[in-house]
């Protein structure tokens, strides 16, 4: 699972996004605690090139009735994602990258829940798969909503599993825009795959970010004893 996202650092980010030839991105302020419901900026391919948008985390497909899902969904199970309804007609030309930081995820021992920021051991950022679901059209005088995004997520590996069991697919520069891109189902199933095991830094952090409220450096600042942050 992947249910919070950080994407601090910019510089960090517009490197990552230059190894895919893309000198355009929108400055931003430092976002360390992304929830869901909230915006992701994204690359998808568009007219033969990366492109940015910025989505909306969080799919509820176009096909549910009202009141069929109690949230919308943040995550796709790699291992079902041709099958299920929601995201079996995303799958094959609707995939984006996501350029992130980090992301965070909780180990919960009995009641205990101990927040963890995972991040890349090289380099300031890293790719991440999505799929994303076109907006419908706003009807005339009414606010156009934005496309919805999820993020795929695969069982994890050695090192990921040590604290949670489904990480996303993290994709390497040079294999980014093949998932964009690709357009047959082998290619597709060739990229999703867990990361390396050295390829990620877990580092166990402040309960600060428990709260999806809570923003700022605080929320990957180390844990420590008798943390008092709620």
């Amino acid at each position: 699972m992947c249910g919070r996202i950080n994407v601090s650092d910019n510089e960090g980010v517009r490197l990552l996004l230059a190894m895919l030839g893309m000198e355009v991105w929108p400055s931003r302020d430092p976002r360390f605690n992304i929830a869901p419901s909230q915006s992701l900026d994204v690359v998808r391919w568009q007219e033969d090139a990366p492109a940015h948008k910025t989505m909306k985390w969080g799919l509820l497909p176009a096909w549910a009735k009202p009141g069929k899902f109690s949230a919308p969904l943040i995550n796709a199970r790699s291992e079902t994602i041709h099958e299920k309804p929601s995201f079996k007609h995303l799958i094959n030309s609707h995939r984006v990258l996501i350029p992130i930081n980090g992301f965070y995820e909780w180990r919960r021992t009995g009641k205990i829940k101990e927040a963890h920021y995972i991040h890349p051991a090289e380099g300031e950022a890293m790719f991440v798969g999505g799929l994303y679901q076109p907006a419908p059209k706003a009807a005339d005088g009414e606010k156009a909503e934005r496309d919805q995004v999820c993020v795929v997520t695969i069982e994890s590996n050695e090192t990921m599993a040590k604290v949670h069991h489904r990480m996303p697919i993290i994709l390497s520069p040079d294999k980014a825009l093949e998932w964009i891109k690709a357009v047959d189902q082998d290619s597709i199933d060739a990229l999703m795959q867990p990361a390396s095991n050295d390829a990620l830094i877990i580092d166990e952090v402040s309960d600060y970010v428990n709260s999806a409220r809570n923003e700022g450096p605080e929320c990957i600042a180390p844990k420590r004893i008798n943390d008092l942050f709620g």
